[in-house]
Order: structure tokens, then sequence, then C-alpha cells
């Protein structure tokens, strides 16, 4: 058996094992939260959201909460043989769309090993972090339909204005210089990503650090760092607005609920006045549950609410400094010099 089909083997084992245990939602037989000398449970650590379950349910799969074990080991299958044969780096939800899709349409010429899209000389898989599966068909829970629900009539309209201001194009019938900048501007594209532990595959290690009054997450994209007092009150909107927004947690049992409002800008497409609620819970030895509801009115006809597992990251157990901007201070002036020769035929 050579490496490959090794590989292939102990990934769809590790699936398996996995999955089993996020489908019970117990933890292991005689495992004990690990607790802090004030008593709470110790969630410090990094750790790794690489989940591939797509954050909505894809609608060909209806009402199926679950995939079958057959199904599951298929899919880790087909994306271990994907990944090993090379190609552009896949991110979000393809890597399961693609496994799932070859469940009903497998490609005729592939064999064990599916041909790769061909490199443009982006980011190749080799660079990427392994992402695995569990039989679940998304983290949306709530709704039911693991879906979000209906946006309001007036995030509809939002949307279409912010569709129309960044797709304008110039008068020659392409993007404006301003608006290529807007694209590619360090001070613009490296701006935090925002208050969720949400990002998967891709900068997604997250440290907890604990203290009995304080809970500080590090977060990897963009080197943000959240500072979380822990107390009765939820948090109050004060001060101006920021990106992380103004959070608060509190210890119901044995989770970590944390309120977030005060957002500068809003999250998954919410407003500022979007209030977040998000719940850390510990429920096995190497795996912490990771909750989070969002409540917009004036974007969603209802709360909304997705639940992921988070792993130990793998590897040196640093995170290093998130450098985003690459020293690209003169994007503008390289972007009109390029439009000039362009212009002049050259």
């Amino acid at each position: 058996m050579d490496r490959q089909r090794i590989a292939s083997v102990m990934a769809v084992a590790t699936t398996l094992a996995m999955a089993s245990v996020v489908s019970a939602g117990q933890a292991p037989e005689g495992w004990a939260v690990p607790r802090t000398a004030d008593g709470h449970p110790d969630l410090q650590g990094i750790w790794a959201n690489d989940s591939a379950t797509p954050f909505q349910r894809p609608e060909t799969l209806g009402d199926r909460a679950t995939l079958t074990d057959e199904e599951l080991a298929a899919m880790q299958a087909y994306t271990v043989a994907y990944d090993q044969a090379g190609g552009d780096a896949v991110f979000g939800d393809t890597p399961f769309l693609r496994a799932l899709a070859s469940l009903e349409a497998p490609e005729p010429d592939s064999g064990d090993r599916p041909a790769a899209r061909p490199s443009t000389r982006s980011y190749n898989q080799f660079w990427m972090i392994d992402r695995w599966f569990d039989n679940r068909t998304s983290l949306v829970v709530d709704p039911p339909t693991g879906r979000l629900p209906a946006r309001t009539a007036a995030a509809e309209a939002r949307a279409e204005r912010q569709r129309a201001q960044r797709n304008a194009p110039g008068s020659d019938g392409r993007l404006t210089l301003g608006q290529e900048v807007a694209i590619v501007d360090p001070a613009i594209r490296c701006r935090g990503g925002g208050t969720l532990l949400s990002g998967r595959g891709y900068n997604s290690n997250y440290q907890i650090f604990q203290s009995a009054t304080h809970v500080a997450v590090q977060i990897e994209m963009h080197h943000d760092t959240r500072l979380i007092p822990i107390g009765d009150a939820v948090p109050t909107e004060t001060g101006p607005a920021t990106a992380l927004g103004n959070s608060r947690g509190r210890w119901e049992g044995d989770t970590l609920v944390v309120d977030t409002t005060n957002l500068s800008r809003g999250a998954s497409g919410s407003t500022t006045d979007v209030r977040i609620t998000e719940r850390f819970t510990r429920v096995g030895p190497e795996m912490l549950q990771y909750e989070y509801t969002l409540d917009d009115p004036s974007t969603w006809t209802q709360p909304w609410t997705a639940r992921m597992f988070l792993r130990p990251a793998p590897g040196t157990g640093v995170i290093y400094e998130f450098a985003c901007h690459e020293g690209n201070y003169a994007i503008e002036h390289a972007l009109r010099n390029e439009r000039y020769l362009d212009a002049q035929g050259r």
C-alpha cells in the first residue's frame, strides 16, 4: 500500500472517529471538564477551525441534517485524493461541495485520483491545512433548514446598493482606479476580520487566554485580539463603535456566554445594530464547541445560529503574527502605471 492510499485510509478512519463524537454530542466516557483555579471550565489553548462542513446546507440535500457513514467516508477519500493531485487551493465550502457532487456524478476518467484544477500560479493545495469532515450538512443549526432565514426588504435593498456601488464600471467599461485600489489596497483589504471565530481552513487558528475576570481571544487572521470582561451585566453601547464591538461574558453552568454589540461594520451582512451571542463549551478532551447567534431585525426575519467544533491546532503550538500588506504601500501608483502602459498599447 503506497503512502497516498495509507493517508487516505488514515484520514477516513479519523473522520469516522470524529463523526461519532460530533454526532453523539457526548463527552468520552470517564472524561471530566478541565477547570481553572476558580472552578470554571478551562478553555485555554490554540484551537483550529478546519471544518469542511458548509456554512449553509446545500439545497440538493433538502432536509437532511446528516450524512451516512458511507457517504462521509467516500467524500473524505475523494478529498484526500483530490488534494494529492495538486493544482489550485480550494477555500470555504468548496471541499464539501466538490466531494458531494462526486457522489452522484463521479469523474469518468479520474479513477481513484480526481483531476485537480490546473494551477493559475495562485496558492496551491500544498500550502493549505487539511480540512476535516463530520457528518453534518451545515454549520447553521437554526433555522432547522440549515440555511439562513429570509432577509428583510430593507436588507435586500441595501445589498443591491452595495453591489451596484462595488461593480459600477468606469467610463472605459472597466473598474475605476479607485475601485481597483479598494480591492487591493492594504489599508482596506487588511482590516480585521471581525468578532466571530468563523473562519475555516485558512489562518483559522484562535488562542484563548483565561483568568477569573477576563477572557482574551487572539485571532490569527489579521492578528486581532478580543479582550472580554467576565461579569453578569450585558454589554452597554458606550464609546465609539469598533470592528470587534463591545463584549461581555458570563458563565451559564459550564458554558461561557459572550454578548457583543456596538460593532462598527456589523457581521455576516448585518447592520451595525446586530447583537451577537457566542457560546463556548468544552465537550471533549480535544474538542471545543463554539456557537454564535446573530439577531438583527433590520437584516433577517428571525435570529439564526451556527455551531462548529474546534480542535487543538496542529503544528508548533504557536500563532505567528499575520502579515497582510506584504509591503504593498504603493499599490495605487503601480495600478496607475499599468493603466498608462495599457493606454499606450504596451
